[in-house]
């Protein structure tokens, strides 16, 4: 129970588990790469092989209704698609609060363009909503470490497969969520 001006209000939470999934990562994961703008997927089989890789463009930026109902269509689309063949979602699990707590703290400038894009980046709408929508419809949605899977994929996949960068990052997330370890030579 709190308290908003002169009203008062019930709030409850619900916390429901599922055990059973309708889908396994034994037949192959789909590894989202999310950026401004856009997301990349790339879906592997069940040896961790590059099967099919799709570009979702994000034409509306920022924090509008515009933004959010794109987000949760594409969303959406995805986790459909991921229950009908069957295959688990991986994501990165990043976290830019951090790094904008330590931005203003500091006073530093990075640039316009940096400070714009890190501000505009709406990843935590994007994992929620991804969140909601896989637990909806029974899809587990495995968080993998983001260390170098960009590097990782310029490193091993783009030119070796003829893929840009985020491509590449999207498969080397897929292949992490099957528990293929890539290593980045420095």
């Amino acid at each position: 129970i709190h308290r908003k001006g002169k009203k008062w209000y019930l709030q409850c939470m619900f916390e429901i588990k599922v055990d059973t999934y309708d889908t396994s990562s034994v037949n192959g994961t789909i590894g989202l790469d999310y950026n401004d703008g856009f997301i990349e997927l790339s879906e592997t089989d069940r040896k961790g092989n590059l099967v099919y890789q799709k570009h979702y463009a994000l034409k509306y930026h920022g924090t509008g209704n515009r933004a959010k109902n794109e987000i949760r269509t594409t969303v959406n689309e995805i986790v459909k698609m991921a229950s009908a063949i069957g295959k688990d979602i991986v994501i990165e699990d990043l976290d830019f609060k951090k790094k904008k707590a330590k931005l203003i703290k500091a006073g530093t400038q990075k640039g316009k363009d940096y400070n714009r894009m890190l501000h505009k980046f709406d990843y935590s709408r994007y994992k929620e909503t991804l969140k909601n929508c896989t637990h909806r419809n029974r899809v587990p949605l495995n968080m993998i470490n983001p260390a170098y899977t960009s590097q990782i994929g310029k490193q091993k996949y783009c030119y070796k497969k003829k893929l840009n960068i985020h491509q590449a990052a999207s498969y080397v997330i897929a292949r992490r969520g099957q528990g293929y370890i890539d290593q980045y030579i420095k």
